[in-house]
């Protein structure tokens, strides 16, 4: 895992005192705008719902002036999907794990795809694990290229069927692998990494294998989006930003790396767990121990010497 740019998993952090940052204008070094980077499947989303009290949450960080930044393996009508029905509103998109960057109103901003004829080599090499789905994801739809599992999924739930001559004049993005047995990851890992790492980079997330870009992660996703906003012409040129990750699975380890603050969700894998500075029961107990520490001044779930104070069982 990269060397963390939170000074927070280097070693002690400091609580700062005196007046409460809400005194100061949002956006100074002072009273920094956060942006909460969130997961969705297992973080925000569970069963195919997303609780009331995380979306009253998130209206209430909006409405405090900070940002909401959704970063997820999910495709553009992935998220839709997800979304939509909710009261989930959002400022910006990191999507394809990093691939593809998109502001709240759907315009890409930024946007890597794959070589052309690369999703015909994957489906002949990697059609011989059995069962497994296949899918390809481009900015214009998902499509289901092959499945031999018994279930479906819900992550990826609008595709049309299709095979790869039906990708002509498509940009892909991602190929979305659906594992039965999440113990192939590894093995379709290595595979990917030997035949097309030049090209692929392979990222784990419980039972899928995503497909992406080579070098994209939802780290380099965040950490471009933060400097497209912060940059010249961006919407927040010359303020200053301070992101928070929260996640629940191994294709969230590159976002908590980079983030200033990283949180895992309650039951994450030991190994993500460890990578972060504290878990979180719910966004919802995240965003208000941070709008919290907006009026008291005060990091609510670390001491002066870098303790971890956070009540894991609180709502």
């Amino acid at each position: 895992m990269p060397q963390s740019m939170n000074p927070a998993r280097n070693g002690p952090s400091h609580v700062p005192g005196g007046r409460a940052p809400s005194e100061h204008p949002i956006g100074t070094p002072s009273h920094p705008r956060l942006v909460l980077s969130t997961d969705m499947d297992g973080t925000l989303l569970f069963d195919g719902r997303v609780c009331d009290v995380d979306v009253r949450a998130l209206a209430r960080w909006r409405q405090a002036g900070h940002l909401v930044v959704m970063n997820t393996g999910r495709s553009n009508t992935a998220l839709a999907c997800g979304v939509d029905g909710t009261g989930i509103v959002y400022d910006y998109a990191v999507l394809y794990t990093g691939a593809v960057l998109l502001d709240a109103s759907g315009r890409v901003l930024a946007a890597r795809s794959l070589p052309d004829g690369l999703v015909d080599e994957v489906l002949e090499v990697l059609s011989e694990e059995d069962p497994i789905t296949i899918f390809c994801t481009t900015t214009a739809g998902d499509l289901r290229l092959r499945h031999t599992q018994e279930h479906a999924t819900a992550l990826l739930p609008a595709f049309t069927d299709a095979t790869t001559a039906e990708l002509a004049g498509r940009a892909v993005i991602g190929i979305p692998l659906h594992l039965a047995d999440p113990a192939a990851a590894e093995r379709i890992q290595a595979t990917v990494a030997e035949r097309w790492g030049a090209d692929l980079e392979g990222v784990r997330n419980q039972d899928f294998v995503d497909l992406v870009p080579a070098g994209v992660s939802k780290g380099t996703g965040l950490t471009e989006l933060v400097g497209m906003l912060t940059g010249p012409g961006g919407a927040h040129e010359g303020e200053s930003l301070r992101t928070i990750a929260v996640g629940d699975s191994w294709n969230d380890m590159s976002m908590h790396a980079v983030a200033d603050v990283a949180v895992a969700m309650a039951g994450a894998p030991d190994d993500v767990v460890a990578g972060c500075d504290v878990t979180t029961p719910s966004v919802a107990a995240l965003v208000d121990w941070h709008l919290a520490y907006e009026a008291t001044g005060e990091l609510p779930y670390r001491t002066a010497d870098g303790r971890n104070t956070w009540p894991l069982g609180a709502v």
